[in-house]
């Protein structure tokens, strides 16, 4: 299969994105272009997604209840002191989002 950018030839590559989870993808080395099959990416997304979901308890705070986020999550994230996150509650459970 031929880059559809440069026109040199795709090689088979096995990326590691984290936790052990590997995805499957057609690269060229000359300029970097990617191509990755849907249902590849969504299930190495998936587990990326199970392998780094976390208990966690709630906490007193002042008044307040509050939670800690795990070290590996406050780095994946790349989390700051006084930033703000969007709580935002949904039919099965709370988003939280980060902007």
């Amino acid at each position: 299969m031929k880059c559809p950018k440069c026109k040199s030839e795709l090689r088979n590559v096995t990326f590691d994105v984290g936790y052990g989870v590997n995805v499957e993808s057609s690269h060229c080395e000359k300029c970097g272009f990617n191509i990755t099959e849907d249902n590849k990416l969504n299930a190495a997304v998936t587990s990326l997604q199970e392998h780094m979901s976390k208990e966690i308890k709630i906490i007193k705070v002042g008044n307040g209840l509050g939670v800690r986020f795990p070290n590996e999550v406050v780095k994946s994230l790349n989390l700051k002191k006084g930033e703000e996150i969007l709580l935002k509650p949904e039919r099965n459970g709370i988003k939280l989002v980060v902007e």
